[in-house]
């Protein structure tokens, strides 16, 4: 017989979907805390940063200017550039949060993931029973949260811990890298990777506003290639 969808049902289905994601999540909070330290960000401004981006991929962006020196408007852009895809994310879960109040939406775009998202809307499409799964998604994003929190404190202690001599700066193009490279998988992402890769060693623009440009680039040959793909 069929669980019947509760509050508490649906909240404790989300965070058990968490489980398989732990051993990702950690290091990868472990890294963006100690690559904060080591762009020369104090502890207590990394664990701000955590908490208020609550982006990995942004996180690492940010960094990774702010240890070179970019103004603080290339770096907000540049996060936001990164962060563009929550938009199509929060458009596909919009219809089924319509019915909560506004802390509620408020409270689930501030926790929206990668990993919440594709859990929920698998859920979602699975559900018949629509009423409470809400809490499914609260239990997931929540628990994502808290990990994430945890593990770039665990980042941040280690970090600080380091000597300078050691330069972790080599995590952050290591972890760009690790992010990547699964991502393609056919070759208009292989072009988008590499012609975005080519115009950030290339370009030469003030402000640091080489990163924008070439991820503009980037997406740009990427669509490009999928379109003709598509034409022939």
């Amino acid at each position: 017989m069929p669980q019947v969808s509760t509050p508490r049902v649906e909240f404790f289905a989300g965070c058990r979907a968490f489980g398989p994601m732990l051993m990702s999540i950690v290091p990868f909070g472990m890294v963006c805390g100690a690559a904060a330290i080591a762009a020369g960000l104090t502890p207590w401004q990394a664990f701000a940063m955590s908490c208020v981006v609550f982006a990995g991929s942004a996180q690492i962006a940010a960094t990774q200017l702010f240890a070179n020196g970019a103004p603080l408007l290339v770096i907000i852009a540049t996060a936001a550039v990164v962060n563009l895809r929550f938009m199509m994310y929060s458009a596909s879960l919009a219809p089924h949060f319509r019915p909560l109040k506004g802390r509620w939406k408020a409270l689930f775009a501030y926790l929206i993931t990668d990993q919440a998202y594709a859990l929920s809307i698998v859920r979602y499409a699975e559900e018949n029973q629509g009423k409470h799964l809400h809490w499914f998604y609260f239990g997931l994003a929540g628990a994502i949260w808290a990990c994430w929190q945890v593990a770039t404190i665990t980042g941040i202690l280690l970090g600080s811990l380091v000597p300078p001599s050691w330069s972790l700066d080599f995590i952050v193009p290591l972890t760009f890298i690790a992010m990547v490279v699964p991502l393609l998988s056919d070759r208009a992402m292989l072009i988008a990777a590499t012609v975005g890769g080519v115009a950030s060693v290339l370009l030469i623009l003030p402000l640091k506003l080489n990163l924008i440009a070439a991820a503009l680039i980037g997406i740009a040959a990427g669509l490009t290639a999928e379109k003709l793909r598509r034409a022939r």
